[in-house]
């Protein structure tokens, strides 16, 4: 042990106060390295054991049913139009959005059997929530496209902006 001692005294007398620093610095820069990798090796391997797990649930999971041949065939009724303007105008308040009127009117398409609604909805909302809006609204009504946004912003550093919403609902026309 005592010729460790000398040893290392003879290294600390060729290195100086500021090698010996230094190397004191190296050691703990190593260790501090040392155990971050560890810690990262644990994670990479709970993220794939979990990846693991998703990719089994995933090839198990139910196949969805393919869609049907004729798209037409699957628009809801006229008589539902009202229902499905009202449940977009209930979606539009439950997050948040302030919508003061809304500009609708119906026509047909003379090449399908199908009623075309145009709806305009003027709002005020911040982008998060309008974002949220819209992917809720088309995610749940598969016969709701977006035909156009507008948006202004009177200032810069106004989180509020005012636009209007262009909307296509489109039915089964009444035979």
């Amino acid at each position: 042990m005592s010729t460790l001692i000398w040893k290392l005294r003879q290294w600390g007398r060729v290195l100086g106060g500021a090698g010996v620093a230094g190397l004191v610095a190296l050691l703990f820069a190593l260790l501090i390295q040392l155990t971050q990798v560890a810690t990262l090796n644990t994670t990479a391997a709970e993220q794939r054991t979990r990846l693991a797990t998703l990719e089994a649930a995933a090839r198990t999971a139910e196949v969805l049913p393919a869609a049907p041949a004729n798209p037409l065939a699957s628009l809801p009724p006229t008589g539902e139009a009202a229902r499905l303007v009202g449940e977009l105008e209930r979606l539009a308040r439950a997050h948040g959005l302030a919508l003061p009127r809304g500009q609708y009117s119906v026509s047909s398409v003379d090449v399908a059997n199908i009623r075309h609604w145009r709806v305009v909805l003027p709002l005020e909302a911040d982008y998060p929530t309008l974002h949220a809006f819209l992917a809720a609204a088309l995610e749940r009504q598969s016969n709701l496209s977006l035909d156009e946004l507008k948006l202004t912003r009177e200032r810069i550093e106004m989180d509020k902006l005012q636009g209007e919403i262009r909307l296509s609902l489109f039915v089964e026309a009444a035979r």
